[in-house]
């Protein structure tokens, strides 16, 4: 069974790390991660990236990542670095 998600983001690799960007009508999705974490646990806090798998013969149609914050500006989030590159991002939690 194939399920049509519709991406939040897309994940860019930037040199040792990753970034996450979240289109702009998803901006909502990184305030409410934002909200729940005090200005001290910013930094190494533990994230779930969910994504498109990118293996194209691998059944599964996502791919779950678990990541730590590094820091974020805007709609980017700088996090550690993904095996994924213009992946689609459908969901990213706190863990």
């Amino acid at each position: 069974m194939r399920i049509n998600l519709e991406p939040v983001g897309i994940i860019k690799k930037a040199g040792k790390c990753s970034e996450v960007l979240i289109y702009s009508e998803f901006e909502q999705l990184i305030k409410n991660i934002v909200s729940k974490m005090s200005k001290n646990e910013e930094a190494g806090r533990n994230l779930l990236i969910i994504h498109k798998n990118k293996l194209n013969n691998d059944i599964h149609q996502v791919q779950i990542t678990k990541t730590n914050l590094i820091d974020w500006a805007g709609n980017i989030l700088r996090v550690g670095k993904i095996d994924a590159n213009d992946d689609s991002v459908i969901d990213v939690r706190l863990e």
